[in-house]
């Protein structure tokens, strides 16, 4: 009969850490998202309009390497949110119009310069986006190496918008067109590693009446 209690017991020890378990553990882990999201306050500025969205902007025509006229689209990515975005692009840090240059002096004598982020309202930049011909098919990088060691990201603030130019040629197939991003708020070590978190907002077409004509 001892035995018998004695199993008994380590029973209902055993039931009552487990249920500790699954009523803690959940609960902790839900607590943590719910803060993470209240720390961030990421909401959006105009109701009416997407949180993030692309639209178009204007046609331009440049020369290539080769002195051929290209034609180019430039549309406008917006940042509707209250918190910052982040995009990949083009080392720019030496673009006096997306940076500041701070230089300062420590007591050794040695001189430090930083560059700080430091848009105008309304800017350019080189963005990296992606293509697709179907929504079956797999995006796949339109201005930019996948398979690139560096990476360059630029923030855009709330509120702001940039300018960047796609291929006039990825039009005229009529491909998708899409921009990945992230939150800036996840660019931590605590909540990601290179290419786990990525977000992805497409343009929808909205083109001028014959923008086709040229086909």
């Amino acid at each position: 009969m001892s035995d018998f209690l004695f199993q008994s017991l380590q029973l209902f020890k055993f039931a009552i850490v487990f249920c500790v378990l699954i009523i803690v553990f959940p609960f902790q882990i839900c607590l943590g998202q719910e803060n993470s999201q209240n720390q961030v306050g990421c909401e959006s500025l105009a109701k009416e309009k997407p949180s993030v969205f692309i639209s178009y902007e204007r046609e331009i025509t440049e020369q290539n390497e080769k002195g051929q006229n290209v034609r180019k689209t430039l549309l406008r990515l917006h940042n509707n949110l209250s918190c910052e975005i982040a995009v990949e692009t083009n080392d720019t840090m030496n673009n006096e119009t997306l940076y500041k240059k701070e230089v300062s002096q420590q007591s050794n004598g040695d001189t430090i310069t930083k560059y700080i982020q430091n848009p105008p309202k309304d800017f350019e930049l080189p963005i990296f986006y992606d293509i697709k011909k179907s929504k079956d098919k797999r995006w796949k990088p339109a201005n930019y190496y996948e398979g690139r060691d560096l990476v360059f990201k630029y923030s855009i603030p709330s509120g702001y918008s940039a300018v960047f130019q796609v291929e006039g040629k990825y039009f005229q197939k009529r491909l998708s067109i899409s921009v990945p991003f992230e939150y800036s708020w996840e660019d931590t070590d605590e909540l990601r590693t290179f290419g786990t978190i990525s977000h992805r907002v497409s343009y929808v077409y909205e083109l001028p009446t014959g923008f086709y004509k040229a086909e």
